[in-house]
């Protein structure tokens, strides 16, 4: 299958604002790009959207499991605190995904970039280093580049993380293909789609 071309994508969008049809055969008008009230500059918690594509890529269980290396795992991807057997309710999965984000990745995020940003990309960033680790995120050259004020560039580097056990993982490829979508300033049913049609 072809790999859809965002960078091209995104700037035909921005040369003509009508709704289309894209060559994935999606359609996308003006209102399926980030915008108010998800445009704000340099946010200091992630938007509905953001936590729309988080829930959808983490899925939630509601009893403890092992995840694909062997961490226990719980609710919409939590890895603290949880034991063989455990069991929660929806309202605690809410509510540890809000602590979790709220007091080490929204946080993790905002002190390793110096450089303005957008919603969508504070959004792909914590979804990001949600799924790999604050260290892992903070180091990454995802980071670099955007402090460089390469935002092409930057976004280009969410593919790179598709790897678990050192192998590729299709879900992570869906993923990193929505919150790479999310960065550039879809809105999260597009990016979702767009993520869930990669190979």
């Amino acid at each position: 299958m072809q790999q859809f071309n965002f960078g091209a994508f995104f700037r035909s969008i921005f040369a003509n604002p009508f709704r289309r049809t894209t060559s994935s055969g999606l359609e996308l008008s003006s209102s399926d790009l980030g915008s108010s009230p998800d445009s704000s500059i340099n946010p200091s918690s992630t938007s509905q959207n953001g936590l729309r594509v988080i829930r959808h890529y983490e899925g939630c269980s509601l009893k403890a499991y092992q995840d694909i290396v062997g961490v226990w795992t719980i609710g919409y991807g939590d890895t603290e605190n949880v034991n063989p057997g455990m069991v929660i309710t929806q309202q605690e999965a809410e509510e540890r995904l809000t602590r979790r984000l709220r007091r080490e990745f929204e946080p993790g995020v905002r002190a390793v970039v110096n450089e303005p940003i957008q919603q969508g990309q504070f959004d792909a960033m914590v979804s990001l280093a949600y799924n790999i680790g604050v260290s892992a995120f903070a180091n990454s050259t995802l980071v670099k580049l955007f402090n460089a004020g390469d935002v092409q560039l930057a976004a280009d580097q969410f593919p790179r993380w598709d790897k678990a056990g050192g192998k590729s993982v299709k879900g992570l490829r869906r993923r990193r293909a929505a919150e790479r979508a999310l960065f550039l300033g879809a809105n999260a049913a597009y990016a979702i789609a767009a993520g869930d049609k990669t190979p």
